[in-house]
């Protein structure tokens, strides 16, 4: 397998993706070591983006949103929600989201959404069984070891680990003195289920969440990192409880989690999740980023959360760089892509 060379400037790797896609040869595989020495001395920066597309129609918009990353991120992160509510969870919709977010000229890392699997029951979305196309999805997108895209990132995988076989889109990788984990948090409820019997898929999960949490600060802070990334689909609702039937909050355990390994981290943490607002709704939309976490009652102000855009706006999505000499490590601004008229062949 060909290792890349260090961080490409811009021109250079939207030259490689144009290569990449009309070689007949493997996918390159960015070696994320060297990657992480380098990015950590020059800086480098990455794409957040949630939500899309929602239906086969945007797809042309994500492909150019996915070719502007090539010219201005280094890797990218989807904080799930690939399909469309009420698109169908078949085989179908998969292989094409897949063929899309796989052609990513930057390495992508995805972490599913409700709409990918915990609301595949509903009719619209074809009445399939949850955990059943959870499994199909893991099969699709997680089992190997590495990211989507053109050129790729070694993911270590906490499907890696003999308790948690099961959970290979719990993710974790290291890129300019920056960690990164994805957790697989889906935003209805958690899919938690408020019907009589046993949560097993939930309860399950949120231990596996809990576990792969823990070991991403500890490796954090074993590494000296100055970041810390940890991105999820639901908005966990920081602000209060989330509460069901019953007064359970099904977002209890992250938040108590985050809240308790953050308030030890010497470094600055980025929360990323899904469900967030368009950056042009006026003065009813939200800041771009807050400090929502709290520790005995006090705000943390090593974390910031930050949400990813969406439908009813696909083009738009997030650019965080990350500068050496940035105290805060993390720069956020709001990006988007104007979509470009098909050109005639």
């Amino acid at each position: 397998m060909i290792a890349t060379p260090p961080r490409l400037a811009p021109w250079s790797r939207l030259l490689l993706a144009v290569a990449l896609a009309c070689a007949p040869i493997a996918p390159m595989r960015a070696t994320t070591n060297a990657e992480s020495g380098y990015a950590a001395r020059q800086g480098f920066a990455f794409a957040l983006l949630g939500d899309v597309p929602a239906h086969d129609a945007e797809e042309t918009i994500v492909t150019q949103m996915l070719a502007q990353f090539g010219t201005e991120t280094d890797l990218a992160i989807h904080t799930g929600n690939i399909k469309g509510r009420d698109e169908r969870c078949d085989d179908r919709t998969y292989a094409r989201r897949h063929a899309l977010l796989d052609g990513s000229p930057v390495p992508l890392v995805l972490a599913p959404g409700e709409n990918d699997w915990a609301d595949c029951d509903r009719p619209a979305a074809g009445q399939f069984g949850p955990v059943e196309r959870l499994n199909r999805l893991r099969e699709l997108f997680f089992e190997p070891d590495d990211s989507l895209g053109m050129l790729k990132l070694d993911l270590q995988r906490q499907s890696e680990t003999a308790s948690f076989r099961g959970y290979p889109e719990n993710a974790r990788w290291e890129y300019g003195d920056v960690l990164f984990v994805t957790l697989n948090v889906p935003g209805n409820h958690n899919n938690y289920r408020t019907g009589a019997g046993r949560n097993g898929e939930y309860e399950e999960r949120i231990q596996a969440d809990s576990s792969w949490l823990r070991q991403a600060f500890t490796a954090a802070t074993r590494l000296k990192t100055r970041g810390l990334v940890v991105a999820f689909s639901a908005d966990p609702h920081f602000e209060g409880r989330h509460t069901l039937a019953g007064g359970i909050d099904p977002y209890a355990t992250l938040k108590t989690d985050l809240a308790r390994l953050a308030s030890k981290y010497a470094g600055q943490v980025l929360v990323v999740h899904g469900g967030g607002p368009l950056p042009d709704r006026g003065r009813a939309s939200r800041a771009l980023s807050d400090h929502p976490v709290k520790f005995n009652g006090k705000t943390l102000q090593n974390v910031t959360r930050v949400m990813t855009h969406g439908a009813p706006g696909p083009a738009h999505w997030l650019k965080v760089s990350v500068e050496p000499g940035n105290r805060d490590v993390f720069r956020i601004e709001n990006a988007s892509t104007v979509l470009r008229p098909p050109q005639p062949r």
